[in-house]
């Protein structure tokens, strides 16, 4: 099975909630996509990156 984003960087904002932001970027971590997340809130968006490095086996480059 192909992966549809593999080889592509992906930024997603708004990405530290539980909402649609975080499934994005889960679903395109999922896809093969190298994530970028922003967000204003620091702490949360911290808690983002270490949820998706378990998916990704890497963090994500976050930004504020």
């Amino acid at each position: 099975m192909s992966r549809l984003l593999e080889d592509k960087i992906v930024l997603v904002t708004a990405a530290a909630g539980t909402g649609i932001g975080f499934a994005t970027a889960k679903r395109c971590v999922e896809e093969g996509a190298r994530v970028v997340l922003s967000d204003r809130h620091e702490r949360r968006l911290g808690e983002a990156a270490e949820s998706l490095a378990e998916v990704m086996g890497a963090h994500p480059v976050t930004a504020l």
